[in-house]
């Protein structure tokens, strides 16, 4: 099962010739509650810093969002279910799900944002509800995302040596479209099911999908070491 970090990892190994993001910094590493592990409460931008760094654990973040943050079960890959930190859980323009790789919630997975986050912006100030053209502007260039309609649809697959695939620090930023809600009617068949489709693709440039879920993560300590 893939967590939507791992499909944007999956994209990144892609850029090696173009170039990678930048490797972590020494504010990544040691523990306890400090700027490079939980960002400003008041912060909106979400990125490898903030709301919530790599070296966050949960008891952190529990600790300094008290009375903003709670444990929840949440949904996970593939109809799965997982624990998570959800900061901000009864504020639908603030909430953001934070995972873990490991029960101890000390290693974070992937810091996440879905519908109705309004308040939060990514890199080129992306955010929830920005078009496809919108997210090709601030890429820079075209990108590839999963057809719709299955487990990974809508997932941008690679963002082909553009700027939000060299996120600066040592995440990776993945992002989710889905039709918007204006639309009616069928998908085409070359922009559904498991294929990666060119978002030049005539079809898709009509439909103009939107972010729906934007992630930045990392990946899994025991796949470092491998």
């Amino acid at each position: 099962m893939l967590k939507p970090t791992g499909i944007a990892l999956m994209a990144l190994l892609t850029l090696t010739a173009c170039g990678k993001p930048d490797k972590p910094t020494a504010s990544d590493e040691g523990s306890g509650v400090s700027s490079s592990s939980v960002a400003d409460q008041s912060a909106q931008t979400l990125s490898c810093e903030t709301p919530v760094a790599k070296s966050a654990t949960a008891a952190q973040l529990l600790q300094t969002y008290a009375g903003k943050a709670r444990e929840e079960t949440v949904p996970g890959p593939e109809g799965t279910t997982e624990s998570a930190v959800v900061l901000y859980p009864d504020d639908p323009a603030r909430k953001v799900v934070v995972t873990f790789w490991d029960e101890a919630k000390t290693q974070v997975a992937d810091v996440r944002i879905g519908r109705g986050a309004v308040q939060w912006s990514g890199p080129g100030n992306i955010r929830i509800g920005s078009a496809l053209k919108a997210v090709e502007a601030a890429n820079g260039k075209g990108f590839d995302l999963y057809g719709f309609d299955w487990d990974y649809g809508g997932y941008a697959a690679d963002f082909k040596g553009g700027t939000l695939g060299l996120m600066s620090g040592d995440c990776v930023l993945s992002l989710r479209f889905a039709p918007p809600e204006s639309h009616t009617g069928q998908l085409t068949s070359d922009i559904v099911g498991d294929t990666q489709v060119a978002s030049s693709n005539p079809n898709m440039q009509a439909l103009q999908p939107v972010i729906v879920e934007m992630s930045v993560g990392w990946p899994s300590p025991s796949a470092a070491v491998e």
